[in-house]
């Protein structure tokens, strides 16, 4: 090892540094908020059909900006016959979820302190009886719309200079356009 690598770790300065920006550093946090997650809208292109929506809120915790966060939804699972659940057999690949109030799919920074909305799921007051995910509708292998039910789902947000974080969340839809309730899964 030569003298200018040993000075190099005996930098006093470049360990601040590094310590500062580990302190610094984007921190997600992924959580349900009654009071933000439920919206009636127009659907976009449907003339006066009404949309009920759910979201899930996106936090920056840390003092840098989360750079290109994507949420996406990672497994679906139903309850079986004894009430435990199990992964639904007809979503087999992760899909990308959109940003409410954006127009495209693409990743989105998230701010500190600056909560963004993802969209988790709709129902369209035109097709009782389909809870409709939000994402976008290639063919994926996926079933992305399910009946009536209780669904337990993962969610996943990760951006490039933030730890991914995981959630699960309970979905119960009774099949009446604007009614689902959405909680916490460790509060199920």
């Amino acid at each position: 090892m030569d003298w200018t690598t040993v000075l190099g770790l005996l930098n006093p300065q470049k360990w601040v540094e590094k310590v500062w920006g580990y302190l610094r550093r984007p921190k997600l946090r992924l959580y349900f908020d009654p009071k933000e997650s439920y919206h009636t809208r127009l659907l976009v292109g449907r003339g006066d059909a009404l949309g009920y929506f759910t979201h899930l809120m996106v936090s920056n915790e840390g003092k840098q900006i989360a750079k290109n966060c994507r949420g996406r939804l990672i497994e679906v699972s139903v309850p079986d016959s004894r009430g435990r659940f199990e992964r639904h057999p007809d979503f087999v690949n992760p899909v990308v979820l959109k940003w409410a109030h954006e127009m495209d799919f693409d990743p989105k920074d998230v701010e500190p302190d600056i909560p963004k909305r993802l969209d988790l799921c709709y129902t369209d007051q035109s097709m009782p009886g389909l809870l409709i995910f939000f994402t976008k509708k290639v063919p994926t292998g996926n079933r992305t719309d399910f009946p009536p039910g209780t669904y337990r789902v993962k969610v996943r947000v990760d951006a490039e200079n933030a730890e991914p974080v995981d959630d699960t969340f309970v979905i119960d839809y009774s099949g009446v356009w604007n009614q689902i309730q959405v909680s916490e899964a460790s509060s199920k």
